[in-house]
């Protein structure tokens, strides 16, 4: 199954946890699996047995990340940088993830409505994008490994890309008083990441 995102939401700064990308992903798949297109009004539904299946998970870890969903989904923002139209001023763009979202108990199915900037993000892909099998991210359990494994396919054809610390830091969604000594960074989030996209990626 085929995720696709946009390199400005790759690029994207966001903090997000385990289940709450794994469940964005899921979206996206469902989104570009419709065939019709989204807008910023339709309802994705995700149910627990599918989390279940791609990501390996227990039923009872599948509800319980869905029902969490609705309360910190809901929250979550992120942001980015885009052109202003007609100039080649950027502009700095931050957004929610979601406009909606929901939870059916009695069916476990999580419905999730993205937000107006996210739609295009992940439907208008003619240009600037990046792809890569769901396969790839579902064993990967640090949060940091998926947004670096992201991050390391949308620079693949450029083969080299130097980036800040501070940068970097950014792209992973670390907040400044998080991981402020190196060594601290370097083992639980950095060897950790490249560790797993070792050993469960191509």
């Amino acid at each position: 199954m085929l995720v696709v995102k946009d390199n400005a939401l790759i690029n994207a700064s966001y903090s997000l946890e385990l289940t709450e990308q794994r469940l964005i992903l899921l979206a996206i798949l469902n989104a570009r699996e419709t065939g019709k297109g989204i807008t910023a009004e339709s309802r994705l539904e995700i149910h627990a047995s599918e989390y279940a299946k791609h990501f390996d998970v227990s039923n009872d870890a599948a509800y319980k990340a869905l029902k969490d969903a609705v309360d910190n989904l809901f929250n979550r923002q992120f942001s980015y940088s885009q052109f202003h139209k007609d100039t080649d001023k950027l502009k700095k763009v931050r957004s929610r993830w979601v406009s909606r979202v929901a939870y059916v108990e009695e069916l476990a199915i999580l419905e999730i409505t993205f937000a107006p900037d996210v739609v295009p993000l992940i439907t208008r892909l003619e240009q600037h994008f990046t792809s890569y099998q769901l396969e790839q991210v579902k064993d990967l359990t640090s949060i940091y490994a998926i947004r670096l494994y992201e991050l390391l396919i949308s620079w693949k054809q450029t083969k080299k890309v130097e980036l800040s610390l501070a940068d970097l830091r950014l792209k992973l969604g670390i907040e400044p008083n998080e991981y402020k000594a190196m060594n601290n960074f370097k083992v639980k989030v950095l060897d950790l990441a490249v560790t797993q996209i070792n050993q469960h990626t191509d």
